[in-house]
């Protein structure tokens, strides 16, 4: 679900009765509803900075259609990228010096894909 904030909407502190419902000026506008895989629409990067939440792609058409990087490359290399991607304090804590890769570029070389 993607939205607009309503920045006409009254106080949402505000309490109505229930005869007052049609008063109410909901808070959200512009909602679009989508529905797509997962893979379809995750980057190669974490969604966070310091996390292994998979990140999605941030422009609204491609959420819509389904247009991310995994899209075109299948959901077995989504799986795999991001069953095997590391932070670098994960890499630390498995004695590596530096994670296995860090983009969709230098997993391709990690996996001789290039």
């Amino acid at each position: 679900m993607v939205y607009s904030e309503n920045r006409q909407a009254s106080d949402e502190r505000k309490s109505y009765c229930i005869d007052e419902l049609d008063d109410i000026v909901s808070v959200a506008k512009d909602i679009i509803f989508f529905v797509q895989e997962k893979w379809k629409i995750a980057t190669d990067r974490p969604g966070s900075g310091n996390t292994k939440n998979i990140g999605s792609v941030s422009l609204i058409e491609d959420l819509i259609d389904g247009a991310g990087p995994f899209s075109k490359l299948g959901e077995e290399m989504f799986n795999d990228y991001w069953m095997n991607y590391l932070t670098p304090d994960m890499a630390k804590k498995a004695e590596l010096a530096q994670p296995y890769y860090s983009n969709l570029e230098s997993y391709k070389k990690f996996r001789n894909l290039l």
